[in-house]
């Protein structure tokens, strides 16, 4: 459902997410068919109970968590540390919305499988998201500073903001 990490600062700003497919316990998730939500902005799908389809109005009317996050630059030969400020809906929050099928057993096996729109995948384990600090930050980014990503970029991102190496975003929906 959502995806993985830019490697230049403007293109972690421009990060696009886009939950294209929502693979859990393994399974791929079917193609698209057309359908109402054709325009949906996320999607997740797969072995869920309640496929999802959210449009820009959907994912505004959600409930936000607004994470920071400290970044050391460089300027002018002086070291400067900035703080960056995301909104958005918690992953976990859209997963917990669309209903995870598998029984308790199964569920620990699953895996939420991300696609953007360039074919670009990322993952998380069910642990990552639900049973760790981490489910705490991996966040569909509405707004980055000040700058409202549905309407700069015209799609929302997606970031894990406690991944210590390179971080899981996406830059493209399908």
């Amino acid at each position: 459902m959502l995806c993985a990490p830019p490697t230049s600062h403007q293109a972690q700003r421009r990060s696009l997410l886009c939950a294209a497919s929502c693979a859990v316990l393994g399974a791929t998730a079917p193609r698209a068919r057309a359908q109402p939500g054709a325009g949906a902005l996320v999607r997740v799908r797969g072995e869920v109970h309640k496929p999802l389809a959210l449009g820009r109005e959907q994912l505004l009317a959600l409930p936000r968590k607004e994470l920071g996050e400290k970044r050391i630059i460089n300027d002018g030969g002086k070291e400067v540390t900035q703080t960056i400020t995301f909104s958005g809906v918690l992953l976990r929050d859209l997963l917990d919305m669309a209903g995870l099928k598998p029984d308790r057993r199964e569920v620990r096996k699953a895996v939420v499988l991300l696609t953007a729109r360039d074919g670009y995948q990322t993952s998380f384990s069910w642990g990552e998201i639900y049973n760790s600090a981490l489910g705490d930050s991996v966040l569909v980014v509405l707004r980055q500073g000040q700058d409202d990503l549905l309407d700069t970029d015209g799609l929302p991102a997606l970031r894990s903001l406690q991944d210590f190496r390179l971080r899981r975003a996406l830059e493209s929906v399908p």
